[in-house]
């Protein structure tokens, strides 16, 4: 009897080491797995005028444009006149002037091909806090070219991929190309507050001036060369996140801070914010983010590569490696972020009023008043009072599928050597692109320079800067874009 055991569990055993055996013949094969390569067109060659790109975004940030206080309409902003003098007399450009500060160009490519392209970009920049400016190497708006780079407020985001666009068309003009369809530049003057009043107005009041964009390229991720080791990554914006902004806020009674109660309202917010700070936001991967790890799995280590084609299997630990990452992090999980305290007017007086900003960025597909009871849950006091104070709303992923992707995929690779991987992803910004997708018009995101942590960290940060080789890399890019797209 004894031995029947023994041989039954030998038969166990060596049928479970047949399936481990088969499972991991099937996850090497997976991880083994060839990439299709990329469609690629003919690459262009042409010259561009990095000196006068530098120097004319360095004129370009010299001009003050925070947003607050904004881009005036009157009197009118000097920048328009400055990029229409620069570039769209001498381009042959049509410009128009909308809403006072929107400012309108089209290159006409005279055999049009379909609709046109509409690339987009914005003339507001962030504010620069004064405590900070004395940190920066350059003044902020000094506009300085120094060391091979560009240095200012709005370098990267968004005026550089402004001035990139102008010596796209400067250099194909050059070149004796014209582009495949007709391509319009939009500048927007509000994109750091909402763009409602600035893309948003457009296509509310001009939209039949664009007569029916084929598609649309914004600003919104860059190229990153140290996402996986040895391989540049170019990922394209197919859908972007949902801005979010709400308060907290608690009303009580001041005191006298020398005798401070225990439930006074600034306590009471921090011990809100407290519990907030531990609320970490279930993950999941949307299908753009199951495509772009489809795509850059041939690029990663051996390892990475068996759980990225094995995501079935591995699902966990490959969502447990991207959470690792601010950036990544974004991708697969909704977000909260601490942005502005208020509270207080004196240092002898507990204030009644304590008022706590957070914003929130949302996956496309996520229920905003199931966050807000996430929220609501995780703080758990009557006291806190929660309101929604901004809402972008959502925006619609764009197809990885047609033509319009296709052919953009096609132009960037042509664009990029033979180790760069196009990929599409979910861009944890909100940007004016969403008001073109909300009309069902393919619309992606991309700012063609290529910045490691340390540069992305620039943005909206100290010491924001575009070196001259990433300025020339985006016309050149931007060009093959107008060509081929």
């Amino acid at each position: 009897m004894a031995r029947r055991r023994r041989g039954s569990w030998k038969k166990v055993l060596a049928g479970l080491g047949a399936a481990l055996g088969v499972l991991a013949v099937v996850l090497v094969v997976r991880a083994l797995g060839g990439d299709e390569p990329p469609t690629r067109r003919e690459p262009l060659t042409l010259e561009i005028d990095t000196e006068r790109a530098a120097e004319r975004l360095a004129a370009y940030l010299r001009q003050d444009t925070s947003t607050p206080p904004g881009i005036s309409r009157d009197p009118r902003p000097a920048h328009l006149d400055m990029l229409i003098a620069d570039y769209a007399e001498p381009l042959g450009l049509e410009a128009a002037v909308y809403e006072g500060r929107i400012l309108l160009l089209r290159w006409r490519a005279g055999a049009q091909e379909g609709g046109p392209i509409v690339l987009l970009s914005h003339a507001d920049v962030v504010p620069v806090a004064e405590e900070e400016r004395e940190r920066w190497t350059h003044p902020p708006f000094g506009g300085v070219v120094e060391d091979g780079y560009v240095w200012g407020r709005g370098a990267i985001d968004d005026k550089g991929a402004t001035i990139a666009q102008l010596e796209a068309i400067a250099a194909l003009q050059a070149a004796g190309l014209t582009p495949r369809r007709d391509v319009f530049l939009l500048i927007s003057p509000d994109a750091e507050i909402g763009g409602e009043e600035g893309a948003g107005a457009v296509l509310a009041r001009h939209a039949h001036r664009l007569e029916e964009p084929w598609a649309v390229l914004d600003q919104g991720t860059f190229v990153a060369p140290d996402f996986v080791t040895g391989t540049t990554i170019v990922p394209v914006g197919v859908g972007e996140k949902r801005f979010v902004t709400i308060e907290l806020r608690v009303n009580g009674e001041a005191g006298d801070s020398s005798m401070p109660e225990p439930n006074a309202s600034p306590s009471v917010l921090t011990t809100a914010l407290a519990r907030l700070n531990e609320l970490e936001l279930d993950t999941r991967l949307l299908p753009a983010t199951e495509a772009f790890l489809d795509r850059i799995a041939g690029r990663a280590s051996f390892g990475e590569r068996i759980a990225l084609r094995n995501r079935w299997l591995f699902g966990g630990a490959v969502e447990s490696m991207l959470a690792q990452r601010p950036a990544s992090n974004a991708m697969i999980r909704d977000t909260i972020a601490l942005t502005m305290l208020r509270a207080g007017m004196k240092d002898s007086v507990v204030p009644a009023r304590a008022v706590a900003t957070l914003n929130l960025r949302l996956l496309p597909d996520s229920d905003l008043a199931a966050v807000l009871r996430d929220v609501e849950e995780t703080i758990d006091d009557p006291r806190v009072q929660i309101e929604v104070i901004t809402d972008s709303g959502p925006a619609p992923v764009s197809s990885v599928e047609g033509e319009a992707w296709r052919r953009l995929h096609a132009a960037l690779a042509t664009a990029f050597d033979d180790d760069a991987v196009v990929a599409p992803m979910i861009t944890p910004d909100t940007l004016d692109a969403r008001f073109f997708a909300r009309r069902g018009i393919p619309t992606y995101r991309l700012v063609p320079f290529t910045l490691d942590a340390n540069e992305r960290g620039r943005v909206h940060g100290i010491d924001e800067r575009v070196s001259l080789e990433n300025l020339e890399q985006g016309a050149r890019v931007y060009a093959h874009v107008m060509r081929y797209w």
